[in-house]
This record gives structure tokens, sequence and C-alpha cells, in this order.
């Protein structure tokens, strides 16, 4: 039976048989176009790459799928071979003149596999042929231990005598995306859908999609290369139907019309024909939004015809980038939800912008003393407010704010404003309102992170919120050769950023935010289900445009997915070293909080159970997934899970308040003194609290707001972390430029047990010395002072002003739970 047959090459067509067949004849299938034969010129087996790694570690080397190609391990351990990775290269070397001059091929070592590989192509493979690990230079071999026996080649992969279930057919006439051919086999039949053509470059279209305003007319071109129709539909500007047009097939996959007249504050949509492949006749007729839609009508409907020039704010051509970092590391990272932020009464935002961008620029109190919103912003210190999605997502009514709450992890309109946001839904409003807001934060110094999401979409197929799949579907998305949609992402499906139109689809959206609304960064969400390569790409043109661009993002290993994993942005791989790509560090999150939600306690709770990890983190993980410290954001919390304060307070049953203030404070302190991206979760600063929810995406304005009374509550912890920001930023010492000088200059110091402390000799710094310490236990501990004479500048829950520093010789108590700075010039 035929499972599915796809369109992978102008001559190409790929069938999956439900059972797997031993050999195939050219009889044995038939292609039509209508009714007429195409001739098939041949046929083959696929025979489906073995990527097992258990059969090649247990014999030592594996025939890939092809004969004169081979695959080579080296797993420590399994050969009794002891020595530690990366110091002496390996090689494999062959049986050619009895061992005197030996081909040598290099092995590389995985970190990912963790042991070493090599893939080798061979001219032939000889059975009986004999092969040997050894280490050395290209005149010296030597064996060690282990190696005693040849790996001795006993077999090669024949592909006659395989078995495959998918059967590639060579046609004689070049195929077309757009039209439908039947594919025969014996006397069933099925319907073929365009897949991998689409990647070719006849189908890349390297300009300009979407809408373009004019005053005389408008332009619309649409990228859909498989449809069979597609029309333009005009609505006036209370959404009822005018017209329909016709577009016309243009290059590269394109469909583009110029309507004649003013259209300005016109809605619009595409009406898209898909051939039906299910059935033998008939189509499918989508009505969808343009997926370059700037702006739209409530909730997602349809898209806004307008004039840029109506957007643009007063000073808006002269708002620029912040210039308050010169690298990524010395940000510090403020995470918020703009709801979230000024929605309660308490924030002193006027009622018809709170939760709306203009309320974070308002200049607000709570009880006319304690600053809220903007002001606390800029009272805190931090360099950027990273803010959970702002584009257009699916799960909010925007005509009834206060009906739904959601994050906004479930995007539709990749390239227009959320109108929940906004004083008024649909149009333009919400465009200029955002630029208000970031243009008043560029004014009090405060950079723009701007959350995106492009590992999923909320719909696929015929859903309601679905665009991509209803304008050319299945290509969007990674897709298994049976029709399931891959789901890594736990979402229903995950966005196939290799492809080339949807990595352009990608970098138009990010180069739009970036040039028109004057982003500051971007954050990724699920970004290891990026590919790499893509990712490299973003962060080259974003710092094109902003050299001090913050990219960043959430580099886990998701479960499985069609993209290979070695070509993921991950915390397993290397692929995104050297770009300046930051990864949430997960390593010292759990070493200082323990687990994200139980009962496991971490390094603020006393736990020294994983102290090599803290370590590796206070040095920006150089030694782990980071190559350069920009690569590393430190973290102990964020939106997702419990809130660093319900986490103690769920792990510290029993313990006075103070206590739990101290170990949150502690748990930040290690943050803001470590190496590499400083992120903190909006609000840790007032001990927030979501009343021990763990997942609030969707939980309430009651759950997940600001409670700005906590500011008066917990004010010396929010003096705490004003002072130490304003630390860190005025010492370069805490946010180093390089491994190099992290390696050099910072030293872990012997300490009581338990006790963290490291000296930083960092020579372009106004303090030459300083000795951070951490004391996780509620009693003092005792530090050993390096010669000479200290000024103490943090202790006890305090960073002490100049005035008010002690001096220390010889040694110095740390108070309980408690961070310890000293210095010296």
């Amino acid at each position: 039976m035929i499972v599915r047959a796809y369109i992978d090459d102008f001559d190409e067509i790929v069938v999956v048989l439900s059972q797997m067949v031993h050999s195939v004849k050219k009889e044995d299938f038939k292609v039509f176009l209508n009714d007429e034969e195409i001739d098939i010129q041949g046929i083959d087996k696929i025979i489906p790459h073995s990527d097992n790694p258990a059969e090649a570690e247990t014999r030592g080397y594996e025939i890939c799928e092809q004969k004169g190609k081979i695959r080579f391990v080296l797993k420590e351990g399994h050969f009794n071979y002891h020595r530690k990775p990366y110091r002496k290269p390996v090689f494999v070397i062959g049986e050619m003149n009895d061992w005197q001059i030996s081909p040598e091929w290099e092995m590389t070592y995985s970190k990912l596999r963790n042991r070493y590989e090599l893939i080798k192509d061979l001219k032939e493979i000889k059975i009986g042929q004999k092969f040997k690990f050894a280490e050395g230079a290209s005149q010296r071999l030597w064996y060690p231990p282990g190696f005693g026996n040849d790996i001795v080649i006993t077999e090669y992969f024949d592909r006659e005598t395989a078995f495959a279930n998918m059967i590639k057919i060579i046609t004689s006439k070049k195929l077309l995306p757009n039209l439908k051919y039947k594919v025969v086999y014996k006397l069933e039949h099925i319907w073929a859908r365009p897949r991998e053509i689409l990647t070719r470059s006849e189908f890349f279209y390297p300009d300009e999609l979407g809408m373009k305003y004019e005053p005389y007319g408008t332009y619309f071109k649409l990228w859909a290369p498989t449809a069979y129709k597609v029309k333009v539909k005009i609505f006036d500007e209370s959404e009822n139907f005018r017209f329909e047009k016709e577009m016309v097939r243009s290059e590269n996959g394109t469909w583009n019309i110029y309507l004649t007249g003013d259209l300005k504050h016109h809605y619009y949509l595409y009406e898209v024909w898909h051939y039906n492949y299910d059935e033998d006749e008939g189509f499918i007729v989508y009505e969808v939004p343009d997926p370059y839609s700037k702006a739209s009508s409530s909730n997602s409907q349809k898209s806004f015809i307008f004039d840029p020039a109506d957007t643009l704010i007063e000073g808006w051509q002269q708002d620029e980038f912040v210039k308050t970092i010169e690298k990524q590391q010395d940000a510090i990272i403020y995470e918020m939800h703009v709801r979230d932020f000024t929605i309660d009464k308490t924030s002193g935002v006027d009622e018809k912008f709170r939760g709306k961008f203009l309320g974070l620029c308002q200049k607000s109190l709570y009880k006319e003393k304690f600053s809220t919103g903007l002001l606390h912003l800029k009272e805190l210190g931090i360099t950027h407010i990273h803010l959970l999605p702002i584009s257009d997502f699916g799960s909010v009514d925007d005509k009834n704010p206060d009906k739904k709450y959601n994050w906004g992890y479930d995007p539709v309109l990749y390239q227009c404003p959320e109108y929940w946001y906004s004083t008024k839904s649909g149009g333009i409003e919400a465009l200029k309102e955002l630029r208000t807001m970031i243009k008043t934060l560029h004014q009090n110094d405060i950079g723009v992170v701007m959350d995106v999401v492009f590992n999923h979409t909320y719909h696929i197929k015929g859903e309601k919120f679905s665009i991509f799949d209803k304008i050319v579907p299945g290509y969007f998305y990674r897709i298994d050769d049976y029709g399931d949609y891959s789901n890594a992402t736990g979402c229903g499906n995950e966005i196939a950023t290799e492809k080339p139109m949807v990595r352009k689809f990608i970098l138009d959206t990010i180069i739009y935010w970036t040039e028109e609304f004057h982003i500051d960064g971007f954050r990724f969400d699920l970004m290891g289900l990026i590919d790499a390569l893509t990712m490299r790409m973003i962060a080259k043109e974003v710092r094109k445009r902003n050299p001090n661009a913050l990219i960043y993002g959430e580099g886990w290993v998701m479960g499985d997915s069609l993209c290979l994993l070695e070509e993921r942005t991950t915390i397993e791989s290397t692929a995104h070293q050297g770009y300046s790509i930051g990864l949430f560090n997960d390593r010292i999150r759990d070493s200082i909080r323990g687990d994200l939600d139980g009962f496991k306690t971490g390094y603020m709770h006393g736990n020294l159970s994983d102290v090599e990890r803290l370590k590796q983190g206070i040095n920006a993980a150089i030694d782990d997934f980071a190559k350069e410290p920009d690569e590393c954001v430190n973290y102990v919390s964020c939106h997702d899970n419990l809130t660093l304060f319900d986490k103690a307070q769920k792990t510290m049953v029993g313990e006075d308040i103070f206590w739990i203030d101290r170990a949150c404070r502690l748990a930040n302190a290690i943050i803001l003194t470590s190496q590499g991206i400083a992120f903190l979760h909006g609000g840790v600063e007032l001990n927030r609290s979501k009343g021990g929810h763990p997942n609030t995406y969707n939980a309430g304005d009651s759950i997940n707001k600001i409670d700005w009374s906590l500011k008066e509550k917990f004010y010396d912890t929010f003096k705490f972390y004003c002072d130490l920001i304003k630390l860190r930023r005025e010492h370069m010492a805490f946010r180093m430029r390089s491994s190099g000088e992290i390696r050099k200059y910072l030293k872990f110091l012997p300490a009581p047990d338990g006790v963290v402390a490291f000296l930083i000799s960092y020579p372009y710094d106004a303090w030459k010395r300083i000795i951070v310490a951490y004391n996780p236990f509620k009693e003092k501990k005792s530090v050993t002072l390096p010669e000479g004479i200290w000024k103490i500048k943090a202790n006890d829950g305090v960073i002490f002003s100049e005035e008010n520093e002690l001096e220390a010789i010889g040694s110095f108590e740390i108070a309980p739970i408690s961070l310890f700075i000293a210095y010296q010039k």
C-alpha cells in the first residue's frame, strides 16, 4: 500500500510504502499528469541511513549506507583506553605495506556523542582488510593498551539485497509543484505532494513580500508556489467585503497584483486554492491573512493596509539603539510580561494604560513614595528589559482584554504587534504606542529585548490561526515521511527553520523589528530547535544594524526532532560558538536552587552536591558549553516554573522569612558576581510570588501581576539589588572580555567547607584585586584574606557605601547566608 508520494526534485518522486520490499521493478509504477502518462526513466530503493551508535561502538566500525564509506568509532573506556579527551590526536590506520607507511585519518572528538569518530570515503573496502586505532604522528605510530587486535572488515552494506519502503522514481518529464501528479503502484494510486522541490533555488524569492501601500495604488505579493489559484479580497474600513481580484503567478513561486486607487485603512485577505491531494478531484480553498502583515484587524482576522509614514511618532527619527554596553556580557537583563508589570492598581499607572505598552511610559509611584514601572526600572539600574512576546499571538481577545490571559507563546502574525497591549484593537495605533514605549525606555537608557517564537506556531493545517499551512501546506514545518508533524516542541509542530523560504521569513521578521522598531535584542524561545546556520545568519544581520544587539535563547536539547541534533543551536553542541549567541545556563541555575518545582535543594540552601557546576557557571561556563563569556546567560529563575521566592518557601518550610529572603538574595548575588550575562526574573528584587503555581502561562492577573506593595515590605532587598547591579556595572572585573582573561585573572581560593571563594586580579579595573565569597549556611564562616589591607564592600546582606566600608587584614567573618566582597585598589 502507498502511504505517501512526494515531489522532491524536477524529475524525482519519492514513494513511501507501508511495507518493506526486497526488490522493485520499473513496470510496477506509473506516473500521470491528468490522463497523460509520464515516462519513468528509472527507479531505485532509498536505503535509510543507520544512525545507531551501539552497533558501531560494539564493532569499532560501521559500514554506512553506501559501499565505499565507513564510520570508525573510538569510545573512551570501551577499549580499556585510559586518557583525557582532546590531548592527543587519534588515527585510524590501514594494513598497507605491512603497516610501514600507513594512511592516517584523524578522528575528532564529538562532545555530542562523547566519543571519537571518523566518517571516511574509501575508493574500495575490501573484505578482510584490517584497521587499527593509533596515537601519534606520520612517522611514528604506537598503540595504546587494549589495541592488540586488528579490526577486520568482515562485511559491507549491499544495496542490492537490502529491504526498503521508500522508492525513488526518476521521470523523463520536468515536474512542477503547482501541478497534480498521480502515482500508481501496482493496483493502487496516490497523489504526489510537493516537498523538497520547494527548497530548490528556482523557488527561492529573495525580494520583498507582503503589502506595499502607495496613495495611488497598493502592491500585493505572496509566496505560494504550490497554489492552483490565488485571489486578494478587499474589505472596507468597517471590514465589509468590497471586491476581489485574481492574482498573477510570477517568478520563483510568487503571486502578485497591483490594485489602483487609495486603499488606505482597508483590510485584505488572500484566498488560496490548493489541490485536494486526498481525493481524486476538487480543491481546498482557504481565506488567510498575509504572513507579512505589519498590522491587522482585531484578533488576527484580516491584514490592514496603511501608510507606514502614519505610524511614526514625534522624535522617532532621532531614536537610537541603546549604547550602554560594549559587549553582550555587559548586559543585565530584566525579564517581564508587559501586562504583569503595570496591571495592578498598586502600580499607580492610569487605569486606561495599565497592562499596556503605554503603561511602561508613565512615571508612577506606590503610596507616592515607592517608584513603580518605568521609574522602578531606572532606579534598579538594569541595562535591558526582556519582554515576553509582544508580537501578535492567538490566545487572548484583543476586544475583551480582561477575558483571557496568556504569556504569548502561541504566535500568529509575526510582524504585527499584539493589540492586547494597545489601547485600541486593530489598525496602526498599536504600532505608534509600541514605538512610544521603546522610545521612552531608550530615553531612560534601557534597551528592549523582544522574545520571539520561531520554533512552533499556534495552529497548523486548516485550524483557525494556521497561516503558513493554508498558504504552502506542509512547507513551513518538519514533517516525516508518513505525513506526521514533528513535535519536539510539545506544541504539535516544529517550524522547519532550515528551509530557505522559512529562513528568509525569520530573517525578514527579525530585520523588520530591528530596523523599524529599534529593538535592541532578541531572545529565542526553544532556540535548541532552530538550526545553527539560521541563528548565525540572524546574529550577523542584526549586528550589521546594531553591533551591540543581544542575541540569546533557550538551548535545550528537546525531544525527537527531524532536525539533526548536531545542526541545532543547543547547549550540547558547539555550533553557536564564536558568534556571540548566548545560551541560558541551566547548570548554574540548578546548582543554586536545586530542581525547578520540587523539593530538591541547591547551594542557596547549603546543599554542596553541585559546587563544581556552580564554579563552572561563575566562570561563564567557558569549560562547559561556552567558548566565550558572551555565550553564557547565568540565571536562577525566569517566567517558567516556580519563582525564586516560591521555590525558597517550598524548600525552607518552617524557616523565618528573614532566612528565606537571605537565601534568595544570595542566589542572585551569585548571578550578579559571576562572569557572563546576568539575567533576572522581573519581580525577584521584590520577592515576587505566584502563590506556588509553577506554570502560570494562562493563570490570569491575580497570580501573575506585580504587587507593588511588596516593594515597601522588602525595600531592603530591593536596595540590595540596586547596589549590587550598580557595583557590577561599575566594575568590568565582573564581566571580563574573553575566556582567556577569565582563565588568567579569576582563581578559586581555599575556603572553609561549603564556602565558595575566588580572587579576581583584573588589571583593567579600578579595583586591582577583588575577593568574592558566598556563605550558604546559617552560621558565620571565616575566610582567609591574602596579604594586605582589604576594604569590605559587601557582607550581611548589604552592599556598603564607600564611607561605611570596613577594613580587614588576615581574615574576616562572612555573615550567615551572605555575599562577601572585599577589594584592594
